[in-house]
C-alpha cells in the first residue's frame, strides 16, 4: 500500500546487522526507496567510510598497540567495550606494562579507559578531528614528519599537506575543542618522537557524529604523517 501510494520513500527497511552484499539493495531499488537502517548504520558506518577513503579498506583498522611506545586514544573505551573485545584490551596493557607505552585518551567522559590512561583530556563532543588536525599542523610545521613515507605511500606531497594544514593551528583547535594549545603541541611532539612505534585508536567516540567521517580521517592521517602506518 505504501508503494502504490506514490510515496515509496515513506517505507524504511530495518534489520540488525547487515550481512547482505546486494540482496537488500536490489529489493530497495525495486521498491523505490534507499532508506535502510541497520546496526552498521548506527555503529561503524563513518569509521568504515573513513578507512575506505584513506586505506582502500572498509573494515576496521587493527592497531598494533602491543608493540607501540605511544598510544593516542580518541574515544574508544577499550577496557569496557570494543570490537576488539578482551584480546585487544590485553594487548593495550601488554604494550603499556611490557613495552613501556604511554596511553593518552581524549574522551568527553571519564570512562574506565580514560581513568586508567596516563593522561586524559575531555574535548567538546565531536571535536576530536580538530585536535588531530592541530597535531598534524604541529608535526608538519616543526619538521617532525616522515617525508619519505609521505612521498612514497600517499597521493600528496609534504608541501601540499603543509599548505593545507596551515589553517589548523593548536590555538584554533583550542577554541573549537577546549583542549589547551600547549597540550596539543606537547602530545603531538611526543607522538612523533615515538614513531614508528606509535598508533592512534578511534571508534564511536569520534565517529558517531555528523562530522564523524572527517574526525576519523583526521585522526588516521597522523599515522601517515609520522610514517607509523603499516609499521
Amino acid at each position: 500500500a505504501v508503494r502504490e501510494s506514490g510515496h515509496p520513500e515513506e517505507f524504511a527497511f530495518h534489520q540488525g546487522r547487515q550481512r547482505s552484499k546486494d540482496a537488500i539493495k536490489r529489493f530497495l531499488d525495486a521498491f523505490g526507496t534507499k532508506t535502510q537502517l541497520s546496526h552498521r548504520a548506527l555503529c561503524s558506518g563513518n569509521r568504515r567510510a573513513a578507512n575506505l577513503k584513506a586505506l582502500w579498506e572498509r573494515d576496521w583498522d587493527l592497531n598494533d598497540v602491543e608493540h607501540s611506545k605511544y598510544i593516542m586514544n580518541f574515544g574508544p573505551n577499550a577496557f569496557e567495550a570494543h570490537q576488539g573485545h578482551v584480546p585487544f584490551a590485553q594487548r593495550i596493557q601488554n604494550g603499556r606494562f611490557e613495552n613501556g607505552a604511554k596511553l593518552v585518551t581524549f574522551d568527553v567522559r571519564l570512562s574506565n579507559t580514560a581513568g586508567r590512561s596516563d593522561e586524559w583530556f575531555a574535548p567538546y563532543p565531536g571535536t576530536d578531528g580538530a585536535v588531530a588536525l592541530a597535531m598534524g599542523h604541529t608535526i608538519l610545521t616543526e619538521g617532525l614528519h616522515n617525508a619519505d613515507f609521505i612521498n612514497t605511500w600517499t597521493n600528496v606531497s609534504v608541501q601540499e599537506l603543509t599548505d593545507h594544514m596551515q589553517q589548523y593551528t593548536p590555538e584554533w583547535a583550542e577554541s573549537v575543542s577546549g583542549i589547551a594549545a600547549a597540550d596539543i603541541r606537547r602530545i603531538a611532539r611526543e607522538f612523533a618522537a615515538a614513531a614508528p612505534a606509535c598508533t592512534t585508536m578511534c571508534n564511536r567516540g569520534s565517529s558517531a557524529h555528523l562530522n564523524g567521517y572527517y574526525n576519523d580521517r583526521a585522526i588516521g592521517l597522523l599515522n601517515a604523517l609520522d610514517g607509523s602506518a603499516g609499521q
